[in-house]
């Protein structure tokens, strides 16, 4: 065995990495479109990206729920910002998806790929980004160990595989500190150039470097072109003559965008400066710094003001623990030029809309749906201590949240290693060593993690997948710690190219008796977190949502096969305690890779079917007449709107004199109504439908929350 096990270390990383890649890749597609679209809130959502792409407008996220008594009661969407719904209705128009057939949402899995793409997308490039990361900075194995705990975590794979806003926040701030840590935790080098010196000045040499060509491809992609999308947008004559047909003369007017347009022109200004700033840098570092600048406005654009400063409390905190304030006042952290590069990715689309639609919508994104989440708190269910952070880890990183402790104990130890390395002072003027990269990044992921789980736990609304932004860090934390419970690939020893000088792996550094009670408690959280999960598997679709009452804690698939996913960790935890590393960490994978492909693949799909009105639906347009009508009943959930496209007869309240109105005046045409709406009001229906009425009312579809009902006009 432990030759077998000798031979594989000698196999290349790339080909590790690739088998890790398609593995993970196998895992996260194979049910992609089985899962219908969740409420909520992955169809609202759906639904104002299917509205951009109908309307071919990338500015206003503008959509009505239907037609009927509530049918108009929202016109502006201001609760999220334009990131990922521009990634979303991209998604759409590049599949095709959005001007079809009433019942396209329905019809093929294309609609899910589509709209959960961009998401997904976002969530594994941030994977193998942290991965190369590490690579870079630990060691290849190391890599690979932190993107498959990531890309295994259960809570990031639901996000990943959802279409909602976590991902294009979460990649944004990931971005930023992998350029934080590639700026000042590698040796400095000087950038490649091309073109001649003219005197001292270099003005016809320009940077031709890796470095500068990844920095130019960021802001291409997260600020130029966003830019120019929104400049041509509001100097359409189709956009024109839209907004003309409008006819309103407050706000969302000719006149405002005839405004808009020429106040646009300031960021083509703020743009050419900073592409000729760029020109002149020479340090690498220079080109990582302006992706962190990037990559804070890209995290505001996906999820509002806690992106940026999530990254600015994170950045400042290393600065004044590690000794690198002195970085605030030096040329290549670049700040002036970093505040045009924020400012030119996140605020022209804000500036357009305050000026498109008033000060309203101002208060309402910034004030309601930013500040006051964070203050003040937004619904009574969305209240807890600081444990309910803790609790939800347990499940959120199963089953790596069975050896967080010692993870983070190995971090801490990377602390007290400090005074073994270089003063700060020769530290500051290139980097540390290729040797001490290791530790650097260590000590980063420690704070990352903490800071970042500090912060969520400080603001008084708590929803499961505010604790999303934790994991990235966590997963380098406990990726690091794998590595180092092995012993250096062979292929390593040969070249002499060990990343770091260790006499002794940190995990085992633990004396025997502390790892034994590590393990012990491993096992313990393992248990804790299955028999909660047992007891209400509604648990693991919460970490996605953030209805937890009612009806929404019945109805997912049960959790027992969860169980036996779980033991390969459990032995993975006693190999750790007997110095088997390549085993225990085999075991950990293997559990981790089960349980995922259980959540993603087995508990998703079946779990959907009662979180998602699309089988409903499909029902409905299966036995749909030409005279037919589709109506929303007593609830109000978005998902009635995405998959009916709008038409739809939406009531949120039962309010009998609208529906009989609407039933007088279909009275004597052939007509059925489809009703949709939650399976206890289905139950209700006979008090509420006009009295010859009762006896045509029929419930054709029913699950845990929903139900459609069948009521024939005569």
């Amino acid at each position: 065995m432990r030759d077998r096990l000798s031979k594989l270390s000698t196999i290349s990383p790339m080909v590790w990495a690739l088998l890790l890649g398609l593995a993970i890749l196998a895992i996260y597609s194979a049910s992609i479109g089985a899962c219908g679209p969740w409420d909520p809130w992955e169809t609202h959502y759906g639904e104002v990206a299917r509205n951009m792409v109908v309307r071919n407008d990338p500015m206003d996220l503008w959509w009505r729920p239907g037609y009927g008594p509530q049918g108009k009661r929202e016109g502006v969407f201001a609760s999220k910002h334009a990131l990922p719904f521009w990634c979303m209705a991209l998604s759409f128009k590049l599949f095709g998806v959005g001007n079809g057939p009433i019942d396209e949402m329905v019809r093929s899995p294309i609609p899910e790929i589509a709209l959960r793409l961009p998401s997904m997308l976002m969530g594994l490039g941030t994977v193998a980004l942290l991965g190369w990361c590490v690579a870079r900075l630990v060691h290849w194995r190391a890599g690979l160990l932190t993107a498959a705990v990531l890309a295994t975590m259960p809570q990031y794979a639901i996000l990943t595989r959802q279409a909602v806003t976590d991902m294009f926040f979460v990649a944004p701030v990931c971005l930023a500190m992998v350029g934080w840590a590639m700026a000042w935790l590698e040796p400095e080098r000087e950038l490649k150039t091309i073109g001649r010196q003219v005197g001292n000045r270099g003005l016809l040499e320009i940077p031709w470097d890796r470095a500068w060509i990844g920095f130019f491809a960021v802001f291409v992609v997260g600020a130029i072109v966003p830019l120019a999308v929104l400049h041509q947008h509001v100097l359409d004559p189709d956009t024109i003559a839209s907004v003309a047909r409008s006819r309103r003369k407050s706000t969302a007017t000719v006149d405002d965008l005839r405004t808009i347009a020429q106040q646009l022109s300031i960021y083509w200004v703020v743009v050419a400066a900073v592409l000729l700033r760029s020109m002149r840098w020479r340090r690498r570092s220079q080109c990582w710094m302006g992706v962190v600048y990037v990559a804070g406005g890209l995290s505001l654009m996906g999820k509002g003001m806690i992106g940026p400063g999530i990254i600015g409390l994170l950045i400042l905190v290393d600065m004044l623990v590690n000794g690198r304030l002195h970085l605030l006042w030096q040329r290549r952290c670049e700040l002036a030029i970093g505040i045009l590069l924020f400012v030119v990715t996140c605020f022209p689309w804000h500036h357009a809309m305050a000026i498109f639609r008033g000060e309203s919508w101002v208060n309402e994104l910034i004030v309601v749906n930013n500040l006051a989440r964070f203050a003040s708190g937004e619904q009574k269910q969305a209240v807890g201590g600081f444990a309910f952070y803790l609790r939800t880890l347990g499940l959120a990183a199963l089953p790596w949240s069975a050896v967080v402790p010692p993870a983070l104990w190995a971090a801490v130890l990377a602390y007290r290693r400090r005074a073994q390395q270089a003063e700060p002072s020769a530290v500051a003027k290139s980097g540390p060593p290729p040797t001490l990269g290791a530790d650097s990044l260590h000590r980063l992921a420690l704070l990352w993690f903490l800071v970042s789980f500090g912060l969520i736990t400080y603001s008084v609304t708590k929803y499961y997948h505010y604790l999303v932004p934790c994991l990235p860090p966590l997963a380098i934390v406990i990726g690091i710690w794998l590595h180092r419970l092995m012993p250096t690939p062979a292929r390593d020893r040969q070249t002499g190219e060990a990343s770091a000088p260790e006499s002794k792996p940190v995990g085992d550094r633990l004396p025997i008796a502390a790892a034994l009670a590590c393990a012990l408690s491993g096992c313990a959280v393992l248990y804790m977190v299955a028999r909660a999960t047992l007891d209400e598997p509604a648990w693991i679709a919460h970490l996605s949502t953030y209805l937890y009452t009612g009806m929404w804690r019945e109805g997912a698939a049960p959790a027992d096969r969860m169980v036996w996913c779980l033991v390969p960790f459990g032995l993975g935890l006693l190999l750790w305690v007997a110095h088997k590393g390549r085993l225990a960490v085999a075991g950990m994978l293997l559990s981790a890779l089960l349980t995922t492909t259980w959540v993603i693949d087995d508990y998703l799909p079946a779990t959907s079917e009662n979180w998602s009105q699309r089988s409903a639906f499909r029902y409905a347009f299966d036995h749909v007449g030409k005279n037919d009508r589709l109506l929303s009943w007593w609830f109000y959930y978005r998902g009635e709107t995405y998959f009916s496209k709008a038409r739809i007869w939406v009531s949120m309240e039962p309010d009998r004199q609208k529906l009989r109105e609407f039933v007088d005046k279909h009275r004597g045409k052939g007509t059925t109504f489809w009703v949709m709406t939650t399976a206890r009001h289905a139950e209700r229906a006979n008090a509420h439908f006009p009295p010859d009425l009762r006896d045509h009312i029929e419930i054709v579809y029913r699950n845990f929350h929903y139900a459609l009902l069948k009521v024939e006009v005569p």
